[in-house]
């Protein structure tokens, strides 16, 4: 699948970026792991549940995670709180969550609406680890 072609100096630095996924939803996973493996990246993941999800981030060797707020009948802020607690940038990915309710407790995390552009996820994680790491 070949998807919209990014900035090289993004595509740069996408190269080798371990990025962890949680997501339920099968399509959307597959695209997710197609986008991040066709622009140079490495998915952790996907992990659909939130068992198996804070596993994964207690465990580490992710630089960023791309978090679903839904999985299944669970939400991953519990994931995203160990997230905040490590140090390690998060954007969600969600068609429920309302950027409100997100960045009172998660200012640092972005924020990208079901249905977005795969490579937008991609880009936000790059601007979420720099504002990460700028604070």
């Amino acid at each position: 699948m070949r998807f919209r072609p990014l900035a090289p100096e993004t595509s740069a630095r996408l190269s080798g970026l371990r990025i962890l996924v949680a997501e339920d939803e099968p399509l959307v996973s597959m695209e997710m792991e197609d986008v991040i493996l066709e622009h140079g990246a490495i998915p952790i993941g996907p992990f659909t549940t939130l068992r198996d999800l804070l596993k994964a981030v207690d465990a580490g060797g992710y630089d960023v995670a791309i978090l679903d707020v839904r999985l299944g009948r669970d939400e991953s802020f519990p994931a995203a709180d160990r997230l905040k607690r490590y140090g390690v940038p998060f954007i969600f990915y969600s068609g429920h969550a309302e950027r409100r309710d997100l960045f009172g407790p998660y200012p640092e995390a972005a924020l990208c609406k079901k249905p977005c552009a795969p490579e937008r996820l991609l880009e936000a994680a790059l601007t979420t680890m720099d504002r990460v790491r700028a604070a």
